[in-house]
């Protein structure tokens, strides 16, 4: 039941408005946490912690046919109001359309508004930054993918409200970030495989060299491999806007079919035991 809720969850996220608010909201998990604690280490347990408990103990309890059907109704809105009911697949899409059409402004409003893309000059170098932005979005759904695949709703919960807090509070203390990094360092190296699989296989294999084993949230090892592959599938860097777009374009690709070997890593943990 758990894949069936997160292909419709996928599914869904391709609509396009008609959503509440409590789901849209860019802040929704920051007042969240706002109305369950202030700050501090209690106000992460009764914030953070208690949530992804009582969430595990839920999901957990329910069996059977009606446990299945309970899980698809409440499973399908919780999956919505953690990763967002916006694809950051379909907000690239109207980003490369209006690349497309050499539109630099709607491109860098939308980057803004879409992935909190500071405006600039639509340079290499800005375009470095969107495509980052971009890979964080989507290692953040394959570690959902991930978790939700192996330990279920509860600690799709834990990852997520405490990345928000963190977001929260910045100077959050060194436990929550070393959490961040623990929940992020397997899906981030099965991510590295996904794109070794689906790209260029001894160009990202070559760039995960030295820092495949580091205890770190895989940030920069994500960001040295998908470089790489995109290095194969563009032509060398040039200072031009169409240069960027097509740089962009090449990661949306690298990522749908990553996206693929994902969901086709969820249906055999999933089925196989059954």
């Amino acid at each position: 039941m758990k894949l069936l809720v997160l292909l419709l969850a996928l599914a869904l996220r391709r609509r396009d408005g008609g959503w509440p608010a409590w789901l849209s909201r860019d802040d929704r998990h920051r007042r969240f946490l706002a109305a369950l604690a202030p700050g501090g280490v209690v106000g992460w347990w009764l914030a953070v912690a208690l949530p992804a408990l009582l969430v595990a103990l839920l999901f957990a309890w329910f069996h059977g046919v009606g446990g299945g059907l309970a899980t698809l109704l409440l499973g399908t809105p919780l999956l919505l109001w953690l990763v967002g009911v916006h694809s950051e697949f379909r907000r690239l899409d109207t980003l490369l359309v209006k690349g497309r059409m050499q539109d630099q402004e709607g491109l860098t409003t939308g980057a803004a508004e879409s992935f909190d893309q500071p405006a600039g000059p639509c340079d290499g170098d800005w375009f470095d930054g969107l495509c980052a932005r971009v890979l964080e979005q989507a290692a953040l759904l394959f570690a959902v993918v991930f978790w939700l695949s192996v330990l279920g709703f509860g600690a799709v919960v834990l990852l997520v409200l405490n990345r928000a807090w963190l977001r929260r509070d910045p100077q959050a203390g060194d436990w929550a970030r070393s959490l961040d990094a623990a929940l992020c360092w397997i899906p981030a190296r099965l991510t590295v495989l996904a794109l070794a699989l689906v790209g260029h296989f001894g160009a990202v294999i070559g760039a995960a060299a030295g820092r495949l084993w580091r205890l770190d949230d895989g940030h920069e090892l994500l960001g040295a491999v998908a470089a790489a592959a995109l290095a194969r599938e563009t032509a060398p860097r040039e200072p031009s806007f169409q240069h960027g777009v097509d740089r962009l374009e090449a990661l949306q690709g690298l990522l749908l079919r990553a996206l693929a070997v994902w969901l086709i890593f969820a249906a055999l943990w999933v089925l196989l035991p059954t």
